[in-house]
């Protein structure tokens, strides 16, 4: 009997069947460590670590965050979750080359994708499973080499694992695996934004040296079988293995394709071939892929190509322009919806078998849903949004019902203004969600502006402040949260919301000036302003600017009206945060309108991007003292 190490993945993932053996943990350890056999992932030897590395960071079953990952995949414009999931464009597509079309899965579109990609230069290597006697994962570095392994092998494989096969000339790596892999590798792929800190470095600086992933194909997948178990029942039937040339579901048999003709296989037969980890799946479609690719809801030989982002949109246009691939748009989308929804009943099953048995369940789905976190006890909170402070009685209500529904009949009223929903179990997440959104209830992650009442309600604000708020949220919410960014909006220098304390702090003022015509010099205005900025001199009001901090008292309070307005407008504060390390705001612009806002926000979000070398680890603050006060501020208001 193998000695077994300590290791995180063994006792929360492996051990309860929650493994389906994606690979991604062996691709970004740095001791190579990690090996595979019919049972999942085990430790060849002691983990430094004491097995909580690199490899816990990425394991899309302690967490898929796809929440996030959406962010980074469709370009910070993610949509809430969806059965089928977002995307852009969806077709049935072929390659045009017989040989391909015809060796291929439905019409071989996928092979015929990354042939472009070969000849084009835009990726040297693409990893993918090869093999159909006994399945693994491959690394091909040529177009022949890929047409080799076209089809599908139905055996959970390590696909990941073959990145650490790539040769120091492989730059651009492209990823073909089902739901789980594509979730590993985007995982692995956005490891620094998610992990926030930087990835895993050996004793004797040993690396993982993952190559860049430019391409993401996800395949469509009900389940996948342990081989072990699939290829005893396929000799048990008579099949030999050495002969088997193709693999085929269609609905509830497998059609296995041998030299010597084809066998028809009841998918109940091979129910106990299964994995284990494949029970409790959820993604049917590789949701968070660059494109999916399956054949249902296409005719037989075409292949259902659904092009989620830009990137996946661009390079299908460009391989059917080049004539690697022809499509058409006869999709029946309804079916694919359907294949989906049977994926979550299965899921839906299977979790309330493991939790009715005692079984443990990694909640790894909780946070596909922005604005859901686990809590400390295992259980949940939900952050419902409101409009900076601002919700009507029955949305409260809406909350405080579902509150005692789904949670624990709690709800916390956060410093940045939303509203938690306390103690909800993760199997509770979903159907929470769904009634969030069906109520019209809204959710978001982190990185929405917060606001004061500002002058709609506060007699004491000079300028609007929700209305600004809710509007930066919308078109900055997702953008300026690659890492966190906090927009804090105050309808004057009170500041209560300590605006300058945020990233971004936006600040209204009122510089007044004297009438000296009407002033009488009564010292009403000396004795409202709260900074001494005032004095009476000759009978005549007089406005100390170096003390003066523009709050507009005088002007509401002078009785004779001598006190006016000079200028009115928003103050912009950057680099502020009562975070880990502190910083002091320092002043942006002063004056601004609140037409000029929202483009000083984008530009202060992409100097912070272009000057930050270690996402996760450092705020606005830092990067501007890093870069200078002096340069970051130019950069940001240069034309």
């Amino acid at each position: 009997m193998s000695e077994e190490y300590k290791w995180f993945l063994k006792d929360a993932v492996v051990d309860t069947g929650m493994c389906t053996l994606c690979g991604a943990c062996a691709a970004v350890c740095p001791y190579e460590i990690i090996e595979f056999d019919e049972n999942g992932p085990k430790l060849k030897e002691e983990c430094y670590r004491n097995g909580e590395g690199a490899c816990k960071d990425v394991c899309q079953r302690v967490m898929t965050d796809a929440a996030r990952i959406s962010m980074n995949v469709f370009n910070f414009k993610s949509l809430p979750p969806s059965p089928i999931g977002q995307y852009q464009k969806i077709v049935s597509a072929r390659a045009t080359d017989p040989s391909i079309a015809e060796k291929g899965q439905d019409g071989g579109a996928v092979t015929a994708l990354l042939g472009y990609c070969f000849d084009n230069g835009l990726i040297d290597g693409a990893v993918t499973t090869a093999g159909f006697t006994k399945p693994d994962s491959c690394l091909v570095t040529s177009k022949e080499e890929l047409i080799d392994t076209q089809g599908a092998k139905y055996s959970a494989v390590p696909v990941m694992a073959a990145l650490r096969q790539s040769k120091d000339e492989l730059k651009n790596v492209a990823m073909v695996g089902v739901p789980c892999q594509t979730y590993g590798t985007r995982r692995t792929q956005f490891f620094t934004g998610l992990n926030v800190h930087p990835v895993e470095v050996g004793m004797n600086g040993e690396k993982a040296d993952i190559p860049n992933i430019p391409y993401t194909i996800g395949l469509f997948c009900m389940e996948n079988f342990n081989y072990e178990k699939l290829s005893e029942h396929m000799t048990s039937i008579g099949i030999d293995l050495d002969k088997i040339r193709k693999y085929a579901i269609r609905l509830d048999e497998m059609t296995v394709s041998t030299d010597e003709g084809e066998i028809e296989i009841s998918l109940k037969d091979i129910a106990d071939c299964v994995c284990d980890g494949c029970r409790i799946c959820r993604d049917a479609v590789s949701k968070v892929a660059d494109i999916s690719a399956g054949h249902v809801g296409s005719s037989t030989g075409w292949t259902t190509l659904i092009a989620r982002n830009d990137k996946g949109l661009e390079l299908l246009e460009a391989a059917e322009k080049a004539g690697y691939i022809e499509t058409i748009d006869d999709v029946d989308i309804s079916m694919i919806d359907d294949f989906a929804a049977i994926k979550m009943r299965k899921f839906n099953k299977e979790l309330d078998k493991r939790l009715d048995d005692g079984k443990k369940v990694n909640f790894y789905w909780v946070r596909d849903y922005p604005g859901v976190r686990p809590e400390a006890n295992g259980t949940n909170f939900v952050k419902i949004k409101t409009n900076s402070g601002i919700v009507q009685h029955d949305y409260i209500a809406r909350v405080a019902e579902l509150a005692e529904k789904y949670g624990d009949g709690t709800l916390e009223l956060t410093t940045r203004k939303s509203v938690e929903i306390q103690g909800v179990k993760g199997e509770n997440v979903d159907g929470l969600m769904a009634d969030v959104y069906g109520s019209g209830l809204k959710t978001i992650g982190m990185g929405y502006a917060n606001a004061c009442p500002g002058m709609a309600y506060c007699p004491e604000g000079l300028v609007d402040t929700k209305e600004l708020a809710n509007e930066l949220t919308m078109q900055f919410a997702q953008k300026l949260t690659p890492h966190k960014m906090k927009v804090g909006v105050a309808g004057c220098p009170n500041s209560c919301i300590r605006a300058e304390s945020n990233d971004i702090g936006i600040v209204g003022q009122l510089r007044p000036k004297v009438d000296t015509e009407k002033c009488t010099g009564c010292g009403r205005c000396s004795e409202l302003c709260k900074l001494n900025a005032i004095s009476v001199i000759s009978g005549k009001a007089v406005i100390d600017r170096d003390l003066c901090i523009n709050c507009g008292w005088c002007v509401r309070g002078c009785p004779h009206e001598a006190a006016v307005e000079e200028q009115k407008g928003y103050s912009v504060w950057i680099g502020g945060n009562d975070g880990r390390r502190p910083t002091n705001g320092v002043l942006l612009k002063a004056f601004c309108t609140k037409e000029e806002i929202p483009s000083l926000v984008d530009k202060v979000g992409k100097t912070f991007v272009k000057y930050r070398t270690k996402p996760g680890k450092e705020r606005l603050g830092n990067i501007i003292e890093l870069v200078g006060e002096g340069q970051f501020i130019s950069e940001v208001l240069k034309e």
